[in-house]
């Protein structure tokens, strides 16, 4: 019976014992668990060509900050862990989006308030989430679905409208009818997904499938992290009569103009560098943002060259066993040969890694290792073989 209480909860085994998912292939060389390697490769395998995406993104963020973060499943506590996966979230989402905008919402006390307006600036929303850290009483999702809803309604028809919930209780309290809410959520094309901690709630799950959106339960803090790298990515667009007609998105590309004194839109301060809006000759800070007075996108070249390549992913290399008893994707092939040759990114024997495969591009034919390929479609975009 001690035992069985000292065993503690189930998802804090992964802090135990961690030495044990380390191992020695036959040369000798240490390896680990492949287990991580193959769910980071398999949000990749599944990404669909040819699929329209939302480039401009416009996504509120929700945190739970009532009294069930607080509790010590996870350490040092639930809230201190979504924060931090939360700051790491925003940096990876405008480093893929980096014309599209976030805010942060929270939940506390029976209410919900803005902790930040949409915008293009990580460094604010992750200071708001940083300093986020006092919890009380329960959350209301109803309001913060209201509060989301109410500032994506206004957004541009030609951009996505995404709500991204992270929810740490088992109950809501709503001073109305939250199923309203959800009617109004599909009538505007918001799309809302939930991350759960603990048990799933059935009020979570109707709503993510009655809104196109997903929902997950996290079993610890790096499982969350690897669900909300999900949501870097852009989604397939839901398709609607307005957005049919928005084929065109007309963009300002200011230059950025350093001199005299003079007044910044964004922050009502005087400053001596800036953009100056090529419409209105207003000032902004940074870029992307939107000009506060005539509502001109502002973003510059290669802010759009990064978005694009969502559009157009590089396709998906063939994969080569280097040895029998490993297992790959389904019709992978078994090429020893391939042993004694070098990656062509790092130029390291292929076979190191203990996923013990090759991936083979097909068009230049060129021949990766594990880690190159994953940089390749994950970070680089580009197949420095065809290029």
């Amino acid at each position: 019976m001690e035992e069985e209480d000292s065993s503690g909860y189930a998802w804090e085994g992964a802090l135990e014992r961690s030495w044990d998912v380390i191992e020695e292939d036959d040369s000798g060389n240490l390896k680990i668990d492949q287990a991580v390697t193959k769910q980071q490769r398999q949000r990749r395998l599944e990404v669909a060509r040819n699929v329209r995406k939302g480039l401009i993104r416009y996504t509120y963020v929700v945190m739970d900050l009532s009294r069930g973060m607080a509790t010590k499943d996870w350490k040092p506590h639930r809230l201190a862990c979504a924060s931090e996966v939360l700051q790491q979230f925003v940096k990876d989402y405008f480093d893929q989006n980096p014309i599209s905008q976030l805010g942060v919402i929270g939940m506390k006390g029976m209410t919900a308030e803005k902790l930040s307006d949409l915008s293009g600036n990580p460094k604010t929303h992750m200071e708001r989430i940083a300093a986020a850290l006092a919890v009380d009483k329960e959350p209301s999702l109803q309001n913060a679905l209201e509060i989301a809803r109410s500032s994506l309604k206004t957004v541009p028809a030609y951009g996505s409208r995404e709500v991204v919930v992270v929810y740490g209780n088992l109950v809501t309290a709503d001073p109305g009818d939250i199923f309203q809410t959800l009617a109004s959520l599909k009538r505007e094309n918001v799309r809302v997904s939930f991350i759960g901690i603990g048990a799933e709630m059935h009020l979570l799950r109707r709503i993510a499938d009655g809104t196109d959106g997903t929902y997950h339960i996290a079993v610890d803090a790096n499982h969350m992290k690897r669900l909300m790298t999900a949501f870097t990515f852009p989604s397939p667009t839901v398709a609607t009569a307005a957005s049919r007609f928005a084929t065109l998105v007309e963009m300002g590309f200011p230059q950025r103009r350093s001199g005299a004194l003079s007044l910044c839109t964004c922050h009502q301060a005087f400053t001596t560098v800036g953009y100056l809006c090529p419409r209105c000759k207003s000032k902004s800070c940074d870029l992307p943002t939107t000009c506060q007075v005539c509502n001109l996108p502002l973003v510059s070249s290669p802010h759009l060259a990064r978005s694009y390549h969502h559009l157009f992913p590089v396709a998906k290399f063939t994969q080569h066993l280097l040895r029998s008893g490993v297992t790959g994707e389904k019709g992978a092939k078994i090429s020893p040969e391939l042993v004694q040759k070098k990656c062509f990114g790092c130029l390291l024997p292929l076979g190191l890694d203990g996923e013990g495969a090759a991936y083979q591009c097909t068009t230049c034919q060129s021949v990766f290792c594990s880690e190159c390929d994953m940089y390749v479609h994950d970070s680089l975009h580009n197949c420095p073989g065809c290029s």
